[in-house]
């Protein structure tokens, strides 16, 4: 029993693209760890220098929220995937986990895994695209955020606008300082799914973050890829209006009352800034949201 607890194989991550030929498999307890007070990277022994400038990446992007916002990223792994040779078609891999270490992951003992995959052979980040520094530099972040606020929040589908939300606002100061391009493009990106659904739906001038932006559903992807772009100016309003220190005091307050829903964390918002928040929430003006966006990527 012990043996097929620690060795059978229960889960995969999958990363790469499709294709014809298999993925290779790499188990999660063959490679090296690499660990930082707060993360662990997991990699092969060709890529230890890699992982070394990615962790260094990542201390100082986990520094950045606590020191602002006083949010902190909490625990987190990384699986560095880079092949091992040039290869101009290397369909992915699939990071093998065990039942245990599933389990563990499944009932919140152990921080999930990102994976962290580059196509082709990389001795150095300074190789990479902002496009490929988006995990980096964006998605990590995030993730971690999302996972630290996870129990606290997601007993109500509603607190996604928090739960995203503080995710990307997260992922935009942090690459705002570290990496100025990644976030440039990534607002771009951003734009373009509001404006996507603009054009979709022509009728449509407000979104609603506590009804059509809901953790765990699967809504249409214009409407659901939408909120990631709403949920940030939202919390970019509440910045520049009311300063980073709004967001610091609301978590503060947030995580003393328990368990809130949407409208009890909302309430508290609003006592914080004296704007209607439940009514904002569900009444997101798209082109504001547009011209927020824009306005935060011009910025210096």
């Amino acid at each position: 029993i012990v043996l097929i607890f620690v060795f059978f194989p229960a889960s995969y991550v999958r990363v790469g693209y499709g294709g014809e030929t298999s993925p290779e498999k790499i188990k999660i307890s063959a490679m090296n760890r690499l660990e930082r007070n707060s993360f662990i990277i997991y990699c092969d022994e060709y890529n230890q220098s890699l992982a070394e400038e990615v962790a260094g990446i990542l201390e100082q992007t986990w520094r950045i929220p606590q020191e602002r916002l006083g949010l902190s990223l909490g625990s987190f792994r990384i699986a560095l995937i880079v092949p091992k040779e040039e290869a101009t078609n290397w369909n992915g891999a699939l990071i093998e986990m065990s039942l245990l270490e599933t389990i563990f992951i499944w009932i919140g003992w152990r921080a999930p895994i990102f994976p962290l995959w580059f196509p082709y052979k990389v001795s150095s980040l300074q190789e990479l695209s902002s496009m490929e520094l988006f995990s980096i530099y964006w998605a990590i972040p995030h993730e971690a955020m999302e996972n630290s606020l996870v129990k606290k929040i997601y007993h109500d589908r509603s607190n996604r606008w928090i739960g995203d939300g503080l995710s990307e606002y997260v992922s935009f100061i942090t690459s705002g300082e570290l990496a100025p391009k990644v976030q440039a493009s990534t607002l771009r990106s951003r734009r373009l799914e509001i404006q996507n659904l603009l054009e979709r739906e022509g009728n449509r001038t407000s979104y609603n973050l506590a009804q059509e932006f809901l953790y765990g559903t699967e809504l249409e992807d214009r409407v659901e890829l939408a909120g990631y772009g709403v949920s940030l100016a939202f919390w970019l309003q509440i910045a520049q209006k009311h300063g980073e220190g709004v967001i610091k005091a609301f978590w503060q307050r947030l995580s003393q009352r328990g368990f809130p829903n949407a409208k009890e964390a909302a309430q508290i918002l609003s006592e914080l800034t004296g704007e209607d928040i439940w009514t904002k929430l569900q009444q997101m003006d798209l082109h504001e949201a547009l011209r927020t966006l824009e306005q935060a990527g011009a910025r210096p």
